[in-house]
């Protein structure tokens, strides 16, 4: 029933293992060394107030990272939208473009099974892996806290879970629609540079909307039409509540996107 998507998950398990874990173990580092950053909090806090770099972090932005769970925050949501904007650009693109470059679609038509399932399975498998990111920051958080809790019981340091899970599902929401954007993109043009290029204009045309956004009142409007905007990270971190309307705009933008792409997909002509 799921023959592609079980084959592809074995073949890419290696990088769909890997980097997640890495961006787990950015965490335990942040948890290493916050300890004696903690001296220089008052020096970050002055920084941080610069209009410039309020605009760049967004709600994270406006967090105390004298407390472990402020410097988790910040940290944590910097790395969170750069390894975001790379895997969203270039795995989903690849699920059809790499066929092509490998002179390898011309056996998706002859597979029993219709174009959009065999598609639908093989971004089955980006969607798995991409489940991995917030499950390794959950993991590598609590690990973290305890590790702080341990060393320097002083700090008594404390965790709010419920709200870190809230923003973890927003991430893989986030994975979800950007990802299902890449892939319609990518059966919207199919030739792997072009591809590759479109899906990175939009992604991170999307991305600097956000940004700009969080300048000004005057710009604010134009971060409304970007993904990042959405059941942000920070956004999450700092309210503490989960944001329904922002969940069920992702929801919409994600399950248009996706089936867009398979409809394209198994109807266009492909002559590779």
């Amino acid at each position: 029933m799921v023959h592609i998507f079980l084959k592809n998950l074995v073949k890419k398990w290696k990088a769909g293992v890997l980097v997640p874990f890495s961006l787990g173990l950015f965490i335990l580092l942040i948890a290493v060394i916050w300890p004696d950053m903690r001296e220089a909090a008052d020096i970050f806090a002055i920084i941080l107030e610069s209009p410039v770099y309020q605009a760049m972090l967004g709600d994270i932005g406006f967090i105390n990272i004298a407390l472990w769970p402020g410097a988790h925050q910040m940290y944590m949501g910097i790395m969170f939208e750069y390894y975001m904007i790379a895997v969203t650009i270039f795995i989903p693109t690849k699920i059809i473009t790499e066929e092509i470059n490998k002179k390898t679609l011309d056996v998706i038509l002859s597979y029993p099974i219709p174009r959009w399932r065999f598609l639908l399975e093989k971004f089955g498998v980006y969607l798995f892996y991409s489940l991995l990111y917030p499950l390794f920051v959950m993991l590598f958080t609590f690990i973290s806290t305890e590790y702080i809790q341990y060393n320097y019981a002083h700090l008594n340091v404390e965790f709010d879970y419920l709200i870190l899970t809230f923003s973890m599902i927003g991430i893989w929401m986030q994975f979800f629609s950007l990802g299902a954007i890449a892939l319609l993109c990518s059966a919207l043009i199919l030739d792997p540079r072009k591809a590759l290029g479109g899906s990175a204009t939009i992604i991170f045309g999307m991305y600097i909307l956000f940004r700009v956004g969080g300048m000004t009142e005057s710009v604010k409007f134009v971060k409304y039409f970007s993904v990042f905007n959405y059941m942000n990270f920070g956004a999450i971190m700092s309210s503490g509540t989960f944001l329904v309307g922002d969940f069920f705009v992702l929801l919409g933008v994600g399950l248009a996107a996706l089936v867009g792409a398979l409809l394209i997909f198994q109807k266009r002509e492909l002559k590779y």
